[in-house]
């Protein structure tokens, strides 16, 4: 690992950290584990969806989170807003016409792949267009947070994250997108058509292992922009962070276990801006974030539960994993 990078702007700001994130929320139906929808007997029902589960992880560490989409009236969408005012963050969701969108999820063991079903065609956050920008959204934010998903979700959604993202541009703010790609939903050709505008505004850049190829690998994403600072992230072989300056440092994950397997990835990029916006560097950022993902999989559901020193007790040398508090 190289010399720590010198301090990066987040950590000149006068101001808390105050993170905006614009995305969907889901009604997320588990099934039982291993079981199959050709077999269904009995579902969970979870509020869910990317940048929601990163505003509840933010939240959960300390770090003032909204979240702006759209959510449709009636008891849906009450329940969704329910949920959400429970996580702690700012419920900045219009009401629109249309429906929650839903998705099942069979949580399968190896070698059988786990599977996700979408049900969102028509929900109230696809009816969401550039004309619903609201400047007070950003008012106050350090950070934007946008995933590859908001941009994949129609023209109405993409235009408008694309307006949020040059607003906040504008204005100073911390841009972070995470690329978070879904085969389901787009095509990489079509993918990489969609991200580009994200890529070239962002100050920070989460990409998976799996999604690096869509864009030729990280020198390709690196010529894209030559500014961010880029957090690759390899699964259970860790990850790492590539500054603008060509220094890379590198993360191990922490070893875990446990039901909360999704939502690791949100955890781990609520984190690492948690810690960033606060101006750690990007190997302590790095090795915050591994803490967290690893604490969100001892839990169910789709969202960190876990306060700061909750994380900062994982990565203690000192304290032996598994024994309690006494």
């Amino acid at each position: 690992m190289t010399d720590a990078p010198s301090p990066h702007p987040a950590s000149q700001s006068p101001r808390a950290p105050s993170v905006l994130t614009y995305g969907e929320a889901l009604l997320k139906l588990v099934l039982p584990p291993a079981e199959r929808l050709e077999t269904l007997s009995h579902l969970e029902a979870q509020c869910a969806g990317s940048e929601l589960n990163v505003a509840a992880a933010l939240a959960a560490l300390g770090t003032n989170a909204a979240w702006g989409s759209a959510l449709p009236a009636g008891p849906l969408g009450a329940w969704a807003r329910r949920h959400i005012r429970l996580t702690g963050v700012q419920d900045l969701a219009l009401e629109k016409p249309g429906r929650l969108g839903s998705f099942y999820l069979e949580d399968h063991y190896a070698p059988r792949h786990s599977r996700v079903v979408y049900d969102r065609t028509g929900s109230a956050f696809t009816t969401l267009t550039a004309d619903d920008f609201n400047p007070a959204w950003l008012a106050w934010r350090t950070a934007l947070h946008i995933s590859g998903i908001s941009l994949a979700l129609g023209s109405g959604p993409r235009e408008l994250a694309l307006k949020l993202l040059g607003a906040a541009k504008d204005i100073g703010l911390t841009i972070s997108f995470d690329v978070n790609h879904r085969r389901l939903l787009l095509s990489e050709k079509e993918a990489q058509k969609a991200y580009m505008p994200a890529l070239w505004m962002a100050d920070l850049i989460f990409v998976a292992e799996r999604d690096v190829g869509i864009f030729g690998g990280i020198q390709a994403i690196r010529a894209l922009n030559p500014a961010a600072l880029i957090i690759q992230t390899h699964g259970a072989a860790g990850s790492e962070a590539h500054t603008p300056d060509g220094q890379t440092f590198i993360q191990p994950a922490i070893a875990t276990g446990g039901p909360g397997r999704v939502g690791r990835g949100d955890a781990f990029a609520a984190a690492f801006l948690h810690a960033y916006l606060r101006g750690e560097n990007p190997a302590e950022a790095l090795a915050f974030a591994a803490a967290a993902a690893a604490l969100k999989t001892t839990t169910p559901g789709d969202q960190l539960q876990a306060s700061e020193n909750e994380v900062q007790a994982v990565q203690g040398a000192a304290r032996s994993l598994g024994e309690p508090i006494r």
